[in-house]
């Protein structure tokens, strides 16, 4: 692999999935997401100062692409609420630097997974002594069917 591998473009992206089987249901999500084809590779949380944010259906991945992603996964079972999101924001002074992204999972409402990516961000943003410049949030919630596996996909992915 190139040393240099910095990502031009990044879109977000979710999906839910929802099957008797839960490898069928994290399936779902993952195709839900557009992202079905690719090998995911998770990586952390820091956007190129350039990388420009794009749509998912303006992006063309081959099947068994090899994919760099930050991914919020949340599974369960019937009757369970299950979320995922992610937030993602532009630091700096008076203009962007560069960007963070973070994540948060698990059996909570879209409301509070809302709150908790705001925080995280926020303090990501704090222990780098920067501000959010501008800041957005992708956040899933949903309460799986029953008799059926849930599964709950966010993931920003990175384009080169």
């Amino acid at each position: 692999m190139n040393a240099h591998m910095v990502p031009k473009a990044f879109f977000v992206t979710s999906g839910v999935g929802m099957d008797p089987e839960q490898a069928n249901a994290f399936d779902l999500a993952l195709r839900g997401a557009g992202i079905g084809e690719c090998n995911l590779v998770g990586v952390s949380s820091i956007l190129p100062a350039n990388a420009v944010e794009t749509e998912r259906s303006s992006v063309r991945i081959t099947p068994g692409n090899i994919t760099f992603c930050v991914m919020s996964r949340a599974e369960g079972k019937s009757g369970e609420v299950i979320g995922a999101g992610i937030g993602y924001g532009w630091i700096g002074e008076e203009q962007s630097e560069f960007g963070i992204v973070c994540e948060h999972h698990g059996h909570c409402s879209r409301d509070y997974l809302a709150e908790k990516v705001h925080e995280k961000l926020y303090k990501m943003a704090e222990i780098r002594d920067k501000k959010i410049l501008k800041k957005e949030l992708l956040v899933e919630s949903v309460e799986v069917e029953k008799g059926k596996f849930g599964s709950v996909v966010v993931a920003l992915v990175f384009v080169f």
